[in-house]
């Protein structure tokens, strides 16, 4: 597969899928990328309101063309709050991206997002890495800035899992049938806040 069509998310997209709520009337994806998370939220939950924000051009630009969200907003996530309104969404996910931001502004766009959505997802890889320096030149929001610990989502009240392969050095072993009782060995976290009534 080429490189600029790889997904970090493979491991876990159908985990992500499951804590969406089939009923989610809309959806705000913080950090879209190409669409991914959209495009699978769009075929199986079918959102009346679908929203996407990025900050790479090259990645809103992608999304238009193939018309993956109902509106789409380039924002610079360092910078700038949401431009939503309190509780505007059913859900936000914030997928592979809170690590791109320096861990201050991170905590800010956590809040951000409890704001805006009844339900929050976040996932982030479980230990800290550097990004590929052919990934950062293409694209410089790309590199890992900030280490999330399984300890930082819970303190603010979310249910933390691991997600895709244990991660041991040059070993992947599947875990889907295995009990997530210690996330942190798994490449990823996944993080979800209950749904507000």
């Amino acid at each position: 597969m080429e490189p600029e069509f790889a997904t970090w998310t493979r491991p876990f997209l159908h985990e992500l899928l499951e804590e969406i709520p089939k009923d989610v009337n809309s959806l705000l994806d913080v950090g879209c990328g190409r669409g991914i998370v959209g495009a699978m939220t769009r075929i199986y939950r079918n959102p009346k309101r679908l929203v996407g924000v990025d900050v790479f051009q090259d990645y809103i630009d992608f999304c238009k063309k193939y018309s993956i969200y109902d509106e789409l907003h380039r924002l610079d996530l360092r910078q700038t709050p949401l431009p939503f309104q309190n509780r505007e969404f059913s859900v936000a996910t914030c997928i592979e991206t809170i690590e791109h931001l320096p861990k201050k502004r991170g905590e800010k766009l956590l809040e951000e997002l409890h704001r805006v959505a009844d339900m929050v997802i976040v996932s982030t890889p479980s230990s800290f890495f550097r990004q590929p320096e052919s990934h950062v030149k293409r694209n410089p929001f790309q590199a890992h800035v900030s280490k999330w610990t399984v300890e930082d989502f819970r303190k603010r009240g979310y249910n933390v899992k691991g997600v895709g392969n244990i991660a041991m050095h040059k070993l992947a072993i599947p875990t889907r049938k295995l009990t997530c009782r210690f996330p942190v060995l798994h490449q990823f976290l996944l993080a979800k806040t209950k749904r507000r009534k």
